[in-house]
């Protein structure tokens, strides 16, 4: 797994790629050529200081992690917060993750 980093590659995810509004998380899916999934996220300053933004954004790169045999290979993905994400448990956020990979197991 990869971290997207550069603005026009989040930018090209969230306008030409699919969309999924959860819970606690928004996910912009689009394919790639990589081979690999290549990760974005995006917490916002709503959602607290640096130190609750940094711990959300670990909660959910370790979810993408542990799920990632389960999730479309060849994507690049954008995840984005929602309201709330902040107070989210991690099986809260990797329940949201884990609704892209079209079973209804829960990763944990």
């Amino acid at each position: 797994m990869e971290s997207l980093r550069k603005s026009r590659d989040f930018r090209k995810v969230i306008e030409g790629g699919n969309k999924a509004v959860l819970e606690t998380i928004t996910i912009f899916t689009l394919p790639n050529r990589e081979g690999k999934i290549r990760l974005g996220v995006s917490v916002s300053r709503k959602s607290g200081g640096s130190v609750k933004r940094n711990r959300i954004k670990r909660r959910i790169k370790e979810a993408v992690r542990k799920n990632s045999h389960r999730l479309p290979q060849s994507v690049d993905m954008v995840v984005m917060t929602r309201k709330g994400a902040g107070e989210a448990s991690f099986h809260e956020l990797e329940r949201d993750i884990c609704s892209l990979c079209g079973d209804k197991e829960e990763g944990r």
